[in-house]
């Protein structure tokens, strides 16, 4: 090139090469060493650092979750104080990518962070003097599961997944085998928000509702890109609970892997809106020699009758395709409903984290007709009594 450059802008042409060279769809990429550790993380659902949920302020960062029993909370960081400097760099104003390479990093291993306590005062600076602390990172585990119990004698489990995480699968388990023991009527699995994940994860969670029978059919060119999953019988499979699966516009991928197969076997009703339609399995693969990866679809897949819905951005005639599986319930939301349960969600994950009510106004009970629904088909036995008289979908 003309002109000399330096090492990241030579970094950075290169990427932006890589990515180039892979835009063959919406999901195959290019992962430089800092976006493949972040996918990494995704994918086994924890990551090592200090355990805390974030906000940029004036001062640097102020910590608005903490995660209990996490590395921050066994140094007595809380949520309200605010962290201004890790390992002797002030954190006013720093960039997210810095931020990760700060906190984050191998367990076990120490950083040092100063910070100031309580919460920040509504004007004005904090008059309060700073502290320092070491914190030693940890192994944190973001739940990726949420159950509890409705109905109105709480008769239903309802299990809502953020995410298809590694990690995931453990967690389910125990939500649905809880239940099971409370003696629980029915099944709520809620996939709404979801956009997929580990493909493994989603099979053994169709599997738990499956004794026999087809879950996932995938279609590549390469010979072990193409791939039946059957379910397996197994003493700990659900087959005795009415059971819904509640989805929208933005469950996509692995969701729909479990939608799918529990709709064509009749073993579940979908309540909800259509679902996203990406019907297609990417594999990620190490480059030789460096921290990078590539990340390629390589499949496509089919529900048990062989039905797949991949979305198209644009059809012939200009118009957006509509995509992905029906509900055999529809029940749409206002703009002004998804946002409330949006919030509800929020705060849901946040408790997790002590996390503050940033929206407490936000009754899930009056703002979820979609749950609502479901209820009533489970509490009048409709869904369980259509399961039992109907036969495997045919196409």
């Amino acid at each position: 090139y003309v002109d000399e450059l330096d090492e990241r802008a030579q970094r950075d042409a290169f990427y932006r090469a890589m990515n180039g060279y892979l835009d063959l769809d919406p999901y195959s990429e290019f992962l430089p060493p800092r976006e493949q550790r972040n996918v990494r993380e995704d994918i086994e659902g924890r990551y090592a650092g200090l355990g805390i949920k974030i906000e940029a302020v004036d001062e640097g960062l102020a910590l608005v979750g903490v995660f209990p029993d996490g590395p921050a909370a066994q140094a007595g960081l809380n949520v309200g104080d605010t962290l201004v400097r890790a390992d002797g760099t002030s954190l006013s104003g720093i960039e997210i990518e810095d931020v990760t390479r700060l906190l984050k990093g191998k367990p076990n291993t120490p950083v040092r962070v100063a910070f100031l306590p309580g919460p920040r005062p509504e004007s004005g600076p904090h008059q309060v003097p700073e502290r320092e602390v070491v914190v030693t990172r940890g192994v944190i585990r973001p739940p990726t599961v949420f159950s509890r119990y409705v109905g109105d004698r709480d008769q239903f489990v309802h299990i809502r997944l953020t995410d298809f995480a590694e990690e995931t699968e453990d967690d389910f388990n125990e939500a649905l085998d809880a239940a099971r023991e409370k003696g629980v009527d029915g099944v709520l699995v809620d996939l709404r928000g979801n956009g997929g994940g580990v493909l493994t994860t989603a099979l053994q969670v169709a599997d738990r509702f499956l004794d026999k029978g087809l879950i996932l059919r995938m279609e590549g060119r390469a010979r072990d890109t193409n791939k039946n999953h059957k379910a397996r019988a197994d003493k700990n499979d659900v087959k005795d609970l009415a059971l819904i699966v509640l989805v929208d516009g933005s469950s996509a991928s692995a969701s729909e892997v479990v939608a799918g197969a529990l709709q064509d076997h009749r073993r579940a009703v979908l309540v909800g809106e259509r679902t996203y339609g990406k019907f297609l399995v990417q594999q990620i693969t190490p480059i030789p020699g460096t921290r990078a990866s590539i990340k390629l679809t390589t499949s496509r897949y089919y529900t048990p009758a062989g039905r797949s819905y991949q979305a198209r951005s644009r059809a012939k005639n200009g118009q957006a395709e509509p995509a992905g599986l029906f509900p055999d319930v529809v029940v749409p939301l206002t703009d002004e409903q998804e946002e409330a349960l949006v919030r509800f969600w929020f705060d849901q994950e946040g408790a997790v984290w002590g996390s503050e009510p940033r929206f407490p106004e936000v009754d899930v009970d009056h703002v979820d007709p979609q749950l609502e629904r479901a209820i009533k088909l489970l509490s009048g036995d409709v869904a369980w009594r259509a399961i039992r008289r109907g036969q495997p979908r045919r196409g």
